[in-house]
């Protein structure tokens, strides 16, 4: 049998690879929980973004939920189903975004995802995401099909380590590059503290790197802080955010700025209700 350890260096060589040989564009949805936590999440369990920042963490997301997310010019949609009676965990999920361009004008898209996850060993979890992708610029618009594998490790209860390769199908050469996927490699840790605080990081190959903390007042209320770079764009942002996890539902809301820029901020709230 494969060492699992080999399975993810193979894996990692294989997606850096991929990666150098492709230029393009892309972006990953996070929720408010991720977004208030630096956009860190590939290693920590969430609902919602299980179908975008790491699949592998389905396996993991017991039970089943609904979930929405609303912010300026963006609306996602997650359901879930991992019960004794499902045959797999899986999830559908829905993006739709607006962007305007300064050299292609507004930019229309949605993401149409659907995941599937499993443990494969003991500790071990791997998930895989496809996605349709409408793109719509004022004159035309294109469509694509692509996908992204994710592993997660969990050697301890309270310790996540996870590796994610997105977009692996390469980017649509059809599409203007401007808003070309790029197929890139994430990684991410998540290290829970006597359940009172978590503590998130995560990089990817574009030159992202963010941090993140949770600090849990109680069972049902968790503030959270982070702080992210992109360094091929000078990005750097600082974000906040709070939760309230009730027994019928659970609601997050998120807000990051741009440290050197004003004007780029974002505000976002999800509601999410476990059935």
């Amino acid at each position: 049998m494969l060492h699992p350890l080999s399975l993810v260096k193979k894996l990692s060589v294989f997606l850096l690879l991929y990666v150098s040989s492709i230029q393009a564009v892309a972006q990953v949805y996070n929720s408010s929980a991720s977004v208030a936590s630096g956009g860190t999440g590939r290693a920590a369990v969430e609902p919602g973004d299980a179908s975008f920042l790491n699949p592998a963490t389905m396996a993991h997301l017991g039970g089943r939920f609904f979930f929405t997310s609303f912010a300026e010019n963006e609306f996602a949609a997650f359901l879930s189903d991992n019960t004794k009676e499902s045959a797999i965990p899986a999830a559908a999920a829905y993006v739709q975004r607006t962007t305007d361009l300064e050299t292609l004008g507004e930019l229309k898209e949605h993401d149409i995802a659907v995941t599937m996850a499993e443990f494969f060993l003991d500790k071990w979890s791997v998930g895989l995401t496809g996605h349709y992708i409408e793109q719509s610029l004022p004159l035309t618009s294109y469509t694509s099909f692509n996908a992204d594998l994710g592993i997660l490790y969990t050697p301890v209860d309270h310790i996540g380590l996870a590796l994610v390769g997105y977009n692996l199908f390469g980017p649509d050469t059809n599409t203007p590059e401007e808003i070309r996927r790029k197929t890139k490699v994430g990684a991410g840790f998540n290290y829970l503290y006597q359940s009172a605080a978590r503590f998130r990081a995560d990089a990817d190959s574009e030159g992202y790197m963010g941090l993140g903390l949770e600090t849990f007042i109680n069972r049902f209320i968790v503030f959270r802080f982070g702080f992210s770079d992109d360094f091929k764009e000078s990005r750097p942002r600082g974000s906040l955010g709070a939760g309230f996890s009730g027994p019928r539902f659970r609601l997050n809301y998120a807000y990051y700025g741009n440290t050197q820029n004003s004007s780029d901020y974002r505000h976002s709230i999800d509601l999410i209700i476990p059935f």
